[in-house]
């Protein structure tokens, strides 16, 4: 830490903050990603809704700069890609068993 410029012992104050409010963030967001995916495999009713919320907080997430938008923007469409590719699998595994 800065010891001698007050300008520099603020920044540096202000930098531990936004640096817990980005943890905080990020801890959220794959919070609600992994939700997403669990309530997905189990074939919960549930799923959209956390997948919508894992999105929005990814969004806020580049709006306010914790993450790159790019990051961001790739992170949505693996998690869309990932529970398109589980819903697919659990309607498929419906089906066989309805024929059976």
């Amino acid at each position: 830490m800065a010891l001698r410029h007050k300008s520099a012992q603020k920044r540096h104050r202000q930098s531990l903050k936004r640096r817990m409010k980005n943890r905080s963030m990020k801890s959220t967001i794959k919070t609600f990603t992994k939700k997403a995916v669990e309530a997905t495999v189990a074939g919960a009713d549930t799923s959209l809704e956390l997948q919508r919320r894992a999105e929005s907080l990814l969004d806020k997430a580049a709006k306010g700069s914790t993450m790159h938008k790019n990051t961001v923007a790739r992170r949505k469409s693996r998690l869309a890609k990932r529970l398109n590719k589980e819903r697919a699998a659990l309607e498929q595994k419906s089906t066989t068993a309805a024929a059976d």
